[in-house]
């Protein structure tokens, strides 16, 4: 009987186990999806400053060309993984563009 009792409680634990495990699967990946989102945002919002500098208004060229060399390093960062993360290659692919675009545009 305690056998059968203790076998039960050792399925009921991994059940709720893994019903725990696949919750915060979800929760990391809406975390994910939500964090790349912010990040695309993020540096999509260089287009103004790329408009100013190409009409005359220059503006800091620093912070650009820093976010230009952090983006790419996430993306290789993503892409040289045995399992490549696209989430990070992706969030961070229109940072290398727009962040090079302002830094180059600022210095013209």
């Amino acid at each position: 009987m305690e056998e059968k009792v203790s076998a039960e409680v050792s399925s009921l634990e991994k059940k709720v186990t893994d019903i725990g495990k696949k919750a915060m699967k979800e929760k990391i990946t809406i975390v994910g999806t939500i964090a790349s989102g912010l990040s695309i945002c993020m540096y999509v919002s260089y287009i103004p400053q790329i408009v100013g500098n190409l009409s005359g208004h220059q503006g800091d060229w620093i912070q650009p060309l820093v976010a230009f060399i952090n983006c790419t390093t996430w993306v290789g960062y993503g892409f040289f993984k045995k399992d490549r993360d696209w989430p990070i290659i992706f969030a961070n692919l229109p940072g290398i563009v727009f962040g090079l675009t302002a830094a180059i545009t600022a210095r013209l």
